[in-house]
C-alpha cells in the first residue's frame, strides 16, 4: 500500500482480459461511441494531464514473432510546475517551471539538459487537446472513438478510421484512467509491427520530493517500433 491507494495491478489484469477480447469480438451494447464518446475521452485526457499523482507502470513490447522487451514508466505530475515522466532510458518534462531532458543511449550512456523556463503548462496540455480533437472530432476523423465507461478505471478503444503511414496511435489504442486520480492506468497500442502495452502498479495522490528527484535507473532504452530498439 502507498499513499493510502491499494496497488492497481489485480484490478487491470482482469481489465486487461476484458479490453483485448473487445478488441476480437466486438463491444458490450452500452459501450458509447461517436462524438458523445470521443468528448469523454478528451475530458479524461484533460483531466489526466491537470491532476497531481505519481504513476509507477510496467512496459512491455510485444513482436510478432513473440519475442518482447521489457522497461518501466513512471509519471510524476504536480502541475503547473512539475512534471516527469521516467522509463524507457529517459527522462523528460518539467522541474520547477523549467524544462528537463535526459536522453538515454543503447551503450548506457546519458546526458541531461535543463532550459530556462517551460512554456505555461495551460498551454502546452490546450495543445495536446487540440491535436487530439483534430484526430478525434473532425468531419473525417483519424480515429473513432469507445467509451466503456468505468468503474474503478475509465476506458476508452480508439480505432484507426482513415488509412494512412505511421498513424499516431496504431491501428487501434485502449486507455484507461484512474478514476481517484485520473492517473493513466492502462495503454495499448497495437501497431502491425510491435504491440506496446503500459500497465500501472500502484497510483498515488501525493508527490513527495524524493520522486521529483531524477534516478540514475531509468530503465531499457527501448526504441520507436521497427527501429529495432
Amino acid at each position: 500500500m502507498s499513499g493510502g491507494r491499494l496497488p492497481v495491478a489485480v484490478a487491470v489484469v482482469g481489465l486487461v482480459v476484458a479490453m483485448v477480447a473487445s478488441f476480437a469480438i466486438g463491444t458490450p451494447p452500452t459501450t458509447r461511441r461517436g462524438d458523445a464518446a470521443a468528448r469523454s475521452f478528451l475530458d479524461a485526457w484533460r483531466r489526466s494531464r491537470t491532476s497531481t499523482f505519481v504513476v509507477h507502470s510496467t512496459f512491455v513490447r510485444t513482436l510478432p514473432d513473440g519475442g518482447h522487451l521489457d522497461s518501466f514508466v513512471d509519471v510524476v505530475q504536480r502541475p503547473p510546475d512539475d512534471r516527469l515522466v521516467i522509463g524507457l532510458g529517459s527522462v523528460s518534462g518539467r522541474l520547477g517551471g523549467k524544462l528537463v531532458r535526459c536522453a538515454g543511449a543503447p551503450d548506457g550512456t546519458t546526458s541531461c539538459v535543463t532550459a530556462e523556463e517551460a512554456s505555461p503548462y495551460d498551454a502546452e496540455v490546450a495543445s495536446e487537446l487540440d491535436g487530439l480533437t483534430s484526430y478525434l472530432r473532425s468531419p473525417r476523423p483519424l480515429y473513432r472513438v469507445l467509451d466503456f465507461g468505468g468503474g474503478h478505471d475509465h476506458c476508452f478503444r480508439l480505432d484507426l478510421a482513415i488509412a494512412l503511414p505511421s498513424p499516431p496511435y496504431g491501428d487501434h489504442a485502449l486507455f484507461c484512467f484512474d478514476a481517484a486520480t485520473g492517473a493513466p492506468s492502462l495503454t495499448e497500442v497495437q501497431r502491425p509491427e510491435a504491440t506496446d502495452r503500459t500497465v500501472a502498479v500502484t497510483i498515488r495522490s501525493q508527490v513527495q520530493p524524493d520522486d521529483l528527484r531524477i534516478p540514475d535507473d531509468r530503465g531499457q532504452v527501448v526504441g520507436a517500433p521497427g527501429a529495432g530498439g
